[in-house]
């Protein structure tokens, strides 16, 4: 009878003790669901506006030339992209929006115009006297490229990204 008594307590705590795991996991996995439904939900939202800025900024091949002018047309539209890749930066960087659905919606997006407009990027930190402007982009870039080029390295297959779109050249590569 005492082994009885000694068993029922521990028994009890070990069911309350794998109670509380499950909860701990099941609301992990609901906040992670969250924050990537409010991934989307900000991209979907911002997406039209996103993809009229990347399309006038990819018509000419002068445009970065063009948009080193301040107060030019140019300048006002990269400026208005980069300032919405750096707030969607930030927040994956500070873990609100979910750094995989940025990857797999916009990742080559985002890797292509840091790669294409990075010394436009530069001018504008020596101009503005602020090494700090857009280093959220510059931190989630080079995650980004860290997990292509392993990506790459461990040989899984291309995404669909890579095979369906042909007429994009690869970072680092000028626009033709």
């Amino acid at each position: 009878m005492s082994i009885f008594i000694t068993i029922v307590p521990a028994l009890a705590l070990l069911v309350a003790v794998l109670g509380l795991a499950r909860l701990v996991h099941e609301t992990r996995r609901e906040n992670r669901r969250q924050q990537q439904r409010a991934t989307v939900t900000y991209i979907t939202s911002t997406l039209q506006r996103q993809h009229e800025l990347y399309a006038e900024i990819h018509q000419r091949s002068d445009f970065a030339a063009a948009a080193a002018v301040t107060d030019s047309t140019e300048f006002h539209q990269l400026t208005s992209y980069f300032a919405n890749l750096e707030y969607l930066a930030a927040g994956v960087n500070m873990g609100i929006f979910d750094e995989e659905v940025v990857t797999r919606t916009m990742g080559g997006r985002i890797i292509r115009a840091y790669s294409m407009f990075r010394h436009w990027m530069a001018a504008e930190r020596s101009r503005l006297d602020n090494p700090a402007v857009y280093d959220e982009l510059d931190q989630l870039v080079e995650r980004l490229t860290k997990q292509r080029a392993h990506r790459n390295v461990v040989g899984s297959a291309p995404t669909a990204e890579h095979t369906a779109r042909t007429d994009v050249p690869e970072v680092g590569q000028p626009m033709v």
